[in-house]
């Protein structure tokens, strides 16, 4: 008796090409999760560096004037939040910070170049005054600088937010959605 052999021909059965295609949905819903991250962590440095620009501002302005400066939406602010935030469209959808800009941003030095995704706040204190977000009144003048925006579309706003601590201490608070 003859055995006959089986000669396969060219081309993938329909469970090789099940096993690849599962492979490829794991893969990309992997690289899409990694791939939303890095986009927030790179709107999300906008933020920190236009608050470190507010601080070196704020120092200067103190330097000079012997207080610091509150900026927001008009005039000083005294509270900080999205209500009294600068510029005054939507969180997220790239404004333009220096068209119309009240006059306090002028005064602080503080001119973000091109379109911005965040919005800012700066809250000035005396001595004595309790600072928005803290618990206890400050032993010197303060300030208390904020940018709000919604980086993922999802509604919820990431603040970030920068305090004076004295004379030349500037802290980072909290980076939060």
């Amino acid at each position: 008796m003859k055995t006959r052999s089986r000669r396969r021909l060219g081309g993938f059965t329909l469970t090789e090409l099940m096993i690849a295609v599962v492979i490829l949905g794991v893969l990309a819903a992997v690289a899409s999760a990694g791939y939303g991250s890095y986009i927030r962590r790179a709107r999300a440095s906008e933020a920190r560096t236009q608050l470190a620009a507010i601080a070196a501002r704020e120092t200067a302005y103190r330097s000079e004037f012997g207080v610091f400066c509150g900026a927001g939406r008009s005039g000083v602010p005294t509270t900080t939040g999205i209500s009294n935030a600068w510029p005054t469209a939507t969180p997220g959808q790239n404004a333009d910070f220096n068209a119309s800009a009240p006059t306090q941003w002028a005064e602080l030095g503080f001119r973000p170049s091109g379109r911005v995704r965040f919005r800012y706040v700066v809250v000035p204190g005396a001595p004595g005054a309790t600072p928005p977000g803290e618990t206890s009144p400050a032993g010197d003048l303060w300030y208390v600088a904020e940018a709000y925006s919604d980086l993922d579309g999802d509604s919820t706003l990431s603040t970030f937010r920068h305090y004076s601590l004295g004379p030349g201490v500037v802290a980072v608070g909290s980076e939060t959605e």
